[in-house]
């Protein structure tokens, strides 16, 4: 004979089931960082994020913690990866204690940010100007330009417009925040040919752009031609 079941057990399981669901662990969403708060695999994090999603405002919102679960930082990103802050932020000391606080422009401080140490006194404020960062030459950026292909594939492009060049070459140049290539000077050979290398280098397909901070950036390349 088979026993009756009870309806309510089927919704209390599925209710469970539900809740089990909806109870995914947060570590699940976590993006593990470096003490720079930049992405890192998680054997060498010392922070990590936790996704608030969108702020309503075109941003999403976001808590930093230390690996011990306390607070580091809370404030707002300009990108749903959570790579570029941009908006207002609070940092904190370990004991929970306000330790900053200010805005950022795409991924850079800017303007005054105001400062306390651990115990909540208040310390000099720091003024920033993201604005003055904007035309920066950067020699060492967090993504390298990239030519198409890569360097090799560069230099082949300007021996077939160029010619081989003689001797210890060297090409530098600019690699503007849109790929395109300016300010370029070349050493190491006679006066026509330096002028030829530059010439290719300068009609060259469009690079692409050095990235700091989730920004393209200008970036100055240093390229052996031989």
């Amino acid at each position: 004979m088979r026993s009756a079941v009870n309806p309510s057990a089927h919704f209390l399981a599925g209710a469970l089931l539900l809740l089990g669901l909806s109870a995914t662990p947060a570590s699940a969403q976590r993006i593990w960082l470096d003490a720079g708060m930049v992405p890192a695999p998680k054997a060498k994090a010392v922070l990590y994020l936790e996704p608030g999603g969108a702020d309503g405002t075109g941003g999403y919102s976001a808590q930093v913690h230390n690996l011990d679960g306390t607070v580091r930082a809370m404030g707002r990103y300009a990108d749903a990866k959570y790579l570029v802050p941009d908006g207002h932020f609070k940092f904190f000391h370990p004991n929970g204690k306000l330790e900053s606080e200010g805005e950022f422009a795409m991924g850079r401080k800017d303007g005054i940010w105001t400062r306390k140490d651990e115990w909540g006194g208040a310390l000099a404020e720091k003024v920033y100007d993201a604005k003055a960062l904007n035309n920066i030459v950067y020699t060492l950026a967090a993504t390298m330009p990239q030519y198409p292909g890569g360097e090799k594939a560069m230099v082949r492009y300007v021996r077939e417009k160029a010619g081989r060049a003689n001797g210890n070459v060297m090409a530098s140049f600019i690699v503007e925040k849109d790929g395109q290539v300016t300010d370029v000077q070349v050493t190491g050979a006679d006066p026509q040919t330096a002028g030829e290398i530059a010439t290719a280098i300068s009609g060259a397909p469009r690079w692409e752009a050095g990235v700091q901070d989730g920004q393209p950036v200008r970036v100055q390349m240093r390229v052996p031609i031989k």
